[in-house]
């Protein structure tokens, strides 16, 4: 009669390092239990609050704010708001009119009205009206073609008149300008022979936050020049390089 063999039986190997007391070893593996669900609560509450803020920095406002023509503000709720009243406070936002025309006739003044003694102080004033692409890119041109060693080596002034300044269409954003130009130029001292010529200038500008830098809110973001003939100002004569 065959004898059955006895079962083997495997412990696992106690996880306590040798000597340690099993309450305090127990302890120990509570807590550490503890702090990962404690952990992942955190987590889950972190996720949650992300996906509150996002939700509700997507709400649009719920009140608007509606200045009175004596200085005082009143709050309206959005809902009873009506679209006109929605599109005058946009309108408010744009740089007005007459800042418009400020802009325009102090940047045309610095970037075309150039004289050779005071290039140096006009010119840099007159990029920094202009937005960074368009100073990057005017700076690399007037470099390439030494505009300003060319103006000083010339010794000559300039005389501008600006005969009119339209505002041909607007954006949100952006306004296309168009201003007819005339210059005379001569010597720096005078008593020599002066030339006369007239420029249509496109400008495209950028309506900006109100800093230091961009005090109307405006910065150019191109331009186009064209020379006209002076017996016909209306019909442009033949487009000129984008450099004054």
């Amino acid at each position: 009669m065959a004898s059955s063999l006895p079962k083997l039986r495997t412990e696992a190997s106690d996880p306590r390092p040798p000597g340690a007391p099993g309450a305090v070893w127990d302890a120990f593996a509570r807590q550490a239990a503890w702090k990962s669900w404690a952990l992942v609560f955190l987590f889950g509450l972190l996720l949650l609050s992300l996906l509150v803020n996002v939700r509700l920095a997507a709400r649009p406002p719920e009140f608007v704010v509606v200045e009175n023509p004596g200085g005082k503000t009143t709050y309206v709720r959005r809902g009873v708001a009506t679209d006109a009243l929605l599109k005058f406070l946009a309108n408010k936002t744009k740089p007005p009119e007459i800042a418009v025309v400020r802009f325009t006739r102090d940047f045309v003044q610095l970037a075309f009205g150039i004289n050779s003694s005071t290039i140096d102080a006009n010119w840099p004033q007159a990029l920094s009206m202009m937005t960074g692409p368009m100073r990057e890119r005017v700076t690399k041109q007037t470099e390439a073609a030494k505009l300003l060693e060319t103006y000083r080596a010339a010794q000559v002034r300039s005389d501008l008149a600006i005969d009119d300044i339209l505002l041909i269409e607007e954006t949100p954003t952006l306004l296309h300008v168009k201003t007819t130009l005339s210059r005379r130029k001569g010597p720096l001292l005078g008593g020599g022979p002066f030339t006369t010529d007239r420029l249509a200038v496109d400008l495209v500008e950028a309506v900006v936050p109100v800093s230091n830098e961009h005090t109307d809110g405006l910065a150019v973001a191109e331009w186009q020049i064209q020379e006209l003939p002076a017996d016909a100002p209306t019909a442009p004569k033949k487009e000129a390089s984008n450099v004054p």
